[in-house]
């Protein structure tokens, strides 16, 4: 891994998603193609109804690697559980 993160295939994607997902949204129309296969569909979290889309093309908190971002990351991981907690 080179630059701090790697492309993966989808074939391979379910080897490396939890419980979990957290889904940038910065490119709705990528995240909407990948979201319509039946692969995405039949992965637990998605069954489970535990993937959580954030962000925006202008604002991903996810890409630094600082202390401030650091903590602008836990909380909106945080709020996002919280918000759907069932």
């Amino acid at each position: 891994m080179k630059d701090g993160f790697e492309s993966v295939s989808m074939e391979v994607l379910p080897e490396y998603l939890g419980d979990h997902i957290f889904v940038y949204n910065g490119f709705p129309e990528v995240v909407k193609q990948v979201m319509s296969t039946e692969l995405w569909k039949n992965l637990p979290a998605t069954k489970k109804n535990q993937v959580y889309r954030y962000g925006d093309q202008f604002h991903d908190e996810f890409v630094m690697e600082d202390p401030y971002s650091m903590e602008l990351q836990l909380d909106t991981i945080v709020n996002t559980l919280l918000a759907n907690k069932k």
